[in-house]
């Protein structure tokens, strides 16, 4: 999809399209199962897609960007003096 350009509202409509021409042409038990199907294909690729950001987010810790695991530490510990001052 990196090569398609679809707005976000056409996506939506597109996936709302399809929804409701399904629902004419299958019972409800099979709309059911369908959906949780739908679902169980978005959750892996949620799953998945959090875990490779992850992974190449850790990967880029400590690289020459200037983000080390020491100055996260310092920026926590100074966002947490400033919330214990409030």
């Amino acid at each position: 999809m990196n090569n398609i350009n679809f707005d976000d509202k056409s996506l939506t409509t597109l996936a709302f399209v399809i929804g409701l021409a399904l629902i004419d042409n299958l019972s409800s038990t099979e709309q059911n199962a369908v959906g949780n199907w739908i679902m169980l294909i978005a959750q892996t690729l949620c799953t998945n897609g959090s875990y490779t950001f992850n992974k190449e987010w850790k990967s880029h810790i400590g690289d020459d960007n200037g983000i080390t695991k020491d100055t996260l530490r310092k920026t926590s510990d100074i966002i947490n003096r400033e919330i214990n001052k409030l």
